[in-house]
């Protein structure tokens, strides 16, 4: 009897036995990887431009087509006021859009010199690249009796769009030469440059300010159609003396210039300043979306040439060419250390 009951529990044993070898071990488990974050694609592009008839809408455009032709990307130049404008449509969205403007509104963005601003610093804006020099026109006829700026006391003068660049350098220069236009002007008018051209051939304005680029469109247009009506185009001198303040208000930001006669067939050569161009954007565009914007300019410069002859100021020398305070995009200075431009 004992000996059977040996016999079972031994049977029992050898069954366990063969019953836990036949189980399999739980599969390991793999662990969740964490995910890792990634930069959110950009599939549209608004580029912030300028006002007809002016050089900016026509650059913008020209880099609109570039994106959307080789980046496979939505890109679109939208018309504006120009330069503070472009400041405000950027900072208003900051994710996808880009702006150009006169370093000048940029420098006073930074520094909280803007009214649209609320005279507020405005620390986000990141410089892309330099475009081009822009020369300030101060247009009138030749007619008109007005040689410096000064002579633009008690006359008919706009002084460009409201918010825009060329209104922020015109009350520069204004201001440098003592000038008030709220008190000095017999009209005080604030158009923009198509809407100036216009008025100067009707007799409405005796001058305007325009800060554009050689050659600008309206302006071109205006020359011919004053000559169509028996009149010539002429520029204002900005003389030695306010050419010194303005340096000692704004260093570095104007450089001595010459609107030559051959540029619209105007009487004389005379005196002017010119001022940087930027393309800009804010600080929190990604940096490998701005590397492959700023690279795609670069490598597409043929394109952007043939928008408009300003652009053939645009190289990747040129680029880098502004020295102040306002810091340059890590996605472009990227691409500029990769090409030797930059150390």
């Amino acid at each position: 009897m004992v000996k059977k009951r040996i016999v079972a529990i031994l049977l029992v044993v050898a069954l366990v036995v063969v019953f836990a070898g036949c189980q399999q071990p739980p599969p390991a488990t793999t662990p969740t990887p964490t995910p890792t974050p990634t930069t959110p694609k950009i599939t549209s592009l608004t580029i912030a431009s300028g006002t007809v008839g002016g050089v900016y809408i026509y650059y913008c455009s020209g880099l609109a087509s570039i994106y959307s032709k080789y980046l496979n990307i939505s890109a679109n130049a939208v018309q504006t006021k120009a330069s503070v404008d472009n400041l405000l449509y950027v900072y208003k969205s900051p994710s996808d859009t880009i702006g150009i403007s006169l370093i000048k509104s940029v420098h006073d963005a930074w520094h909280g010199k803007l009214d649209a601003f609320e005279k507020k610093p405005q620390n986000w804006i990141r410089v892309l690249w330099v475009t081009y020099v822009t020369p300030i026109h101060i247009v009138t006829t030749s007619d008109s009796g007005i040689k410096t700026v000064h002579d633009l006391k008690g006359k008919r003068v706009s002084t460009g769009a409201p918010g825009s660049g060329t209104e922020i350098d015109a009350l520069a220069i204004l201001s440098a030469a003592g000038i008030d236009p709220s008190k000095d002007f017999s009209v005080w008018q604030k158009l923009g440059a198509k809407e100036s051209a216009d008025a100067l051939l009707d007799g409405k304005l005796d001058a305007y300010f325009w800060s554009g680029t050689i050659p600008t469109a309206s302006v071109s247009e205006l020359a011919t159609n004053l000559k169509q009506r028996g009149k010539q185009i002429a520029f204002i001198a900005i003389p030695d003396d306010v050419i010194k303040k303005l340096n000692e208000m704004y260093p570095g930001l104007y450089v001595p210039d010459v609107m030559k006669k051959e540029y619209y067939d105007s009487p004389a050569d005379v005196k002017t300043v010119s001022t940087l161009n930027v393309i800009f954007c804010h600080k929190d565009l990604p940096e490998d979306f701005v590397y492959m914007l700023v690279k795609t300019t670069f490598e597409h410069l043929d394109d952007l040439y043939a928008v408009h002859p300003a652009a053939k100021q645009t190289t990747i020398q040129n680029a880098v060419i502004y020295k102040g305070d306002i810091p340059y995009h890590p996605g472009a200075l990227k691409y500029y250390k990769e090409k030797g431009v930059l150390k």
